[in-house]
């Protein structure tokens, strides 16, 4: 295998594992197709009047580079959010296997900081673990 293919083996598994936890939590969840140009996201998850776009991230090394958001995905997602969707997500993946979400809003508050990329130890004040991002997402699907 190449490094692309296993970046790709290993991002799918990724993929299909957090799309099981948002199906789990009520989440009606579509996993897009991937292909050569690349899509704004891996997946498209609903619940109630909660729906967002999720990119899922592996990072192996403990930290998670901004650098990895491509132009289409953040036109995408900003397009997305002016045309009544929520605020779009990262999802990552750390070395321990723990899952962490940040929105790409908040990427770009830390980018325009001048922060290149935010380190495991920065994460548990800049991103949410998944558990309580699904417990808040109980609450969007109400609000929204």
């Amino acid at each position: 295998m190449t490094p692309k293919t296993d970046n790709r083996t290993t991002g799918g598994r990724f993929e299909q594992e957090l799309s099981r936890v948002l199906a789990e939590h009520g989440f009606w969840v579509h996993v897009m197709q991937q292909n050569k140009a690349g899509q704004p996201a891996d997946i498209i998850a609903v619940k109630g009047k909660f729906h967002t776009l999720i990119d899922c991230k592996v990072c192996d090394g403990g930290f998670f580079s901004f650098d990895r958001i491509e132009d289409n995905q953040r036109s995408a997602m900003k397009l997305f959010f002016r045309k009544g969707g929520e605020l779009s997500y990262f999802a990552l993946k750390l070395p321990d296997g723990s899952i962490r979400m940040i929105s790409l809003e908040r990427c770009e508050t830390l980018k325009g900081r001048g922060k290149k990329r935010i380190s495991e130890a920065d994460m548990v004040k800049e991103t949410w673990n998944i558990d309580d991002w699904l417990d808040s997402s109980d609450t969007w699907a109400e609000d929204t």
